[in-house]
């Protein structure tokens, strides 16, 4: 066998070697690291660090359903007033009175979600038992990192 070829069949095997292994790595992640559906996530946190039981668990469903409308219906505000927000940047000159009026409903729209939020852990703290009381405060030091807005990590000085 020449030595091209023998060079050729040793890359060819490398390469294959390398792409089962990383098909081997990427299948085993998928079955290990499986995703909850969108949304289940953090309810999913919830429910272990607070380790509920099957009746709260329940109740919790409940206060989720009604919670995911409300931040829906809220959500959709804020995107209509966005987009009217924006829409006034086509016109000459924008009117800047106009702008001010829809930053100020932004805002009460942004206070009425925070407010909704935080309702709605007040009243996840109100399912917990007792002995629960201790992991749900642990819990709620961490909110902000799980549940609040998604940017850039801060930078340390």
């Amino acid at each position: 066998m020449s030595r091209t070829r023998l060079l050729t069949l040793a890359i060819v095997v490398l390469v294959l070697l390398n792409l089962g292994t990383l098909g081997t790595i990427f299948y085993q992640g998928m079955i290990h690291h499986k995703l909850p559906p969108p949304g289940e996530g953090p309810k999913m946190i919830i429910i272990e660090r607070l380790q509920f039981d099957e009746v709260q668990q329940k109740q919790y469903e409940v206060l989720i359903d009604d919670h995911r409308k409300q931040t829906r219906e809220l959500h959709e505000d804020s995107r209509k007033l966005h987009k009217e927000l924006y829409s006034l940047l086509s016109e000459e000159p924008a009117d800047h009175s106009k702008k001010d009026s829809f930053i100020l409903r932004i805002a009460g729209n942004q206070k009425a979600l925070d407010n909704l939020n935080f309702d709605h852990f007040q009243q996840i703290r109100e399912l917990c038992k007792p002995e629960q009381i201790p992991a749900f405060n642990d819990l709620a030091e961490d909110l902000a990192e799980l549940f609040g807005p998604k940017g850039p990590p801060e930078k340390k000085h």
